[in-house]
């Protein structure tokens, strides 16, 4: 069995799974640049009923392009944007994939919302792309 840890930067917010994640994807949306202050988010989502946090968090909210609500979650001591809850993936959640410890080796899926993608920000030749989200 494989467990996945993860902690923010001052390690008083920890994410644990048993399991791999169902979903992995790099997202270029406005939402994700921001609240990371990045070019984009690689985000693994992980089901519910299989993960653990443990620590204080804070949330910033935002209203997506399909009227969803989708929240970035951090730690309230360092800040360090942890999680990626939204109500159009209601069961999962997502862990920032530079938060996640090694083994755990990135295997994006997909690239979401590339019409939003920065210049100079290259994806890999084949990778699975959307101009906005999965449909």
């Amino acid at each position: 069995m494989v467990k996945v840890v993860a902690s923010c930067q001052c390690g008083q917010l920890k994410f644990e799974a048993e399991s791999e994640p169902v979903l992995e994807l790099i997202c270029h949306c406005p939402d994700c640049q921001d609240a990371l202050q990045a070019d984009f988010a690689n985000i693994a989502f992980f089901k519910l009923g299989e993960s653990l946090v443990k620590g204080e968090l804070a949330e910033k909210i935002y209203l997506a392009e399909s009227g969803n609500e989708t929240c970035r979650q951090y730690c309230v001591h360092c800040e360090t944007v942890m999680f990626d809850r939204s109500e159009g993936f209601p069961n999962l959640l997502g862990v920032m994939v530079s938060q996640l410890y090694p083994p755990f080796e990135s295997r994006a899926m997909c690239h979401v919302f590339v019409r939003d993608k920065k210049a100079g920000v290259e994806i890999p030749e084949g990778m699975k792309q959307y101009e906005t989200g999965i449909s």
